[in-house]
């Protein structure tokens, strides 16, 4: 089997899956805020690589009509980084997903790769280099296209770092939030989009070394260009194979509404509550209601317990429990409850003769991988050196 027979079965594995996952987030009811971007996404990545396949077998020459309704799909794809962070970002934010501030400066970067990649619609095709060589005008339109290639292929690669970057960003800021509203953050802690962005991070490294590589002459690009395209196609179908075994069954992690006031989730306690109407006496009865539900209630051993549930349970807003915990107590909501848990953990594994499985969930964990970090963090050992 070849390396172009391989390539073809990859892509054609590929347009099935991005236009099977494209149909099913179309059907979807709830949270379309949240699935259509994802959906774009694969409705735009399985046109551009189908048409593809179909130029390729086809049009191989590349000079009839497929050819140039290839090179208008194959743009979709340069809207794809952008969907994908779109889609991130609608599934970290709190209640409906806001609009897009300045949308402006990622729809201009999307045209301008875009219009750079259409010119090649004046390549000339069907002339040969000794042509080229005695029309004058020809050569220059030829340079020009590569030029404007070569441009559209650096911004590309430009707009991919910017977004893996703006990614990573939002993560961070919403694994933060994660633990200011939940006990247990195992089940949306969005692991795999992480996985997805240290492959494409990886790929795009690779890709800017092969390409280095051919420019200082290390190898030539027809010797190595056919397992390259074939290693690019699989890496390609692996992503979104994964997007697409995750992405369908994958829901927003903030699911309950806005904790604080909308637009202020990275700013400091002093200056997010800086307009609250939380006097400190009332903050220090708030703090003992909090100590009462841990304490007497035993609620941390509820393992699916959020900062809602505790606000609901002692009668206070949830926003004045969150300034509370942030500027009273000094600690997230995380800490609180699973420095509770591994308290109660602590005396049961002490004065019991009790499991550690058993302790585990019987403190409110949902694992025992969690139970184990968790224990590590706070007391420097493991449970089972504890016990011993």
């Amino acid at each position: 089997m070849t390396f172009a027979s391989i390539d073809l079965f990859f892509n054609i594995a590929l347009t099935g899956i991005c236009l099977f996952c494209a149909h099913l987030l179309m059907l979807r009811r709830r949270d379309p805020g949240v699935y259509f971007p994802l959906a774009l996404l694969f409705l735009f990545q399985g046109i551009s690589t189908g048409v593809a396949v179909l130029t390729e077998a086809y049009d191989p020459s590349g000079a009839g009509v497929l050819s140039r309704i290839n090179l208008i799909t194959g743009a979709l794809e340069i809207a794809c980084p952008f969907l994908f962070w779109v889609y991130v970002r609608a599934l970290t934010t709190e209640g409906v997903p806001e609009r897009i501030a300045n949308l402006r400066n990622h729809i201009v970067p999307i045209v301008f790769v875009t219009l750079c990649f259409w010119t090649l619609f004046f390549f000339p095709v069907e002339l040969s280099e000794p042509q080229l060589e005695e029309d004058v005008a020809q050569l220059v339109v030829v340079l020009l296209v590569g030029l404007a290639v070569l441009v559209a292929d650096i911004a590309f690669k430009i707009m991919i770092g910017t977004y893996v970057y703006l990614t990573v960003r939002r993560l961070m800021a919403y694994q933060t939030r994660l633990k200011d509203v939940f006990a247990s953050t195992e089940n949306r802690e969005l692991t795999w989009v992480w996985v997805i962005l240290g492959s494409a991070g990886f790929y795009l490294c690779v890709n800017l070394a092969f390409t280095g590589l051919i420019w200082v002459g290390a190898f030539s690009e027809e010797a190595y260009g056919p397992w390259v395209s074939t290693l690019s196609s699989f890496s390609l179908l692996a992503l979104f194979w994964v997007i697409g075994v995750w992405g369908l069954r994958q829901r927003p992690g903030l699911v309950r509404g806005p904790l604080v006031e909308p637009g202020m989730p990275d700013l400091p306690p002093a200056q997010k509550y800086e307009k609250s109407a939380l006097d400190p006496d009332r903050a220090e009865r708030i703090a003992r209601k909090i100590e009462a539900a841990m304490s007497k209630d035993l609620l941390y051993r509820d393992p699916n317990l959020s900062l809602w549930d505790l606000a609901k349970h002692i009668g206070v807003t949830s926003h004045y429990v969150s300034q509370t915990l942030n500027t009273h107590l000094g600690k997230s909501f995380f800490e609180l409850v699973n420095g509770w848990r591994i308290k109660d953990a602590i005396k049961q594994l002490t004065t019991t003769d009790a499991t550690i499985l058993v302790i585990t969930y019987d403190v409110g964990f949902n694992s025992r991988s969690a139970f184990y970090k968790a224990f590590k963090r706070e007391t420097g050992k493991t449970p089972t050196d504890l016990r011993k």
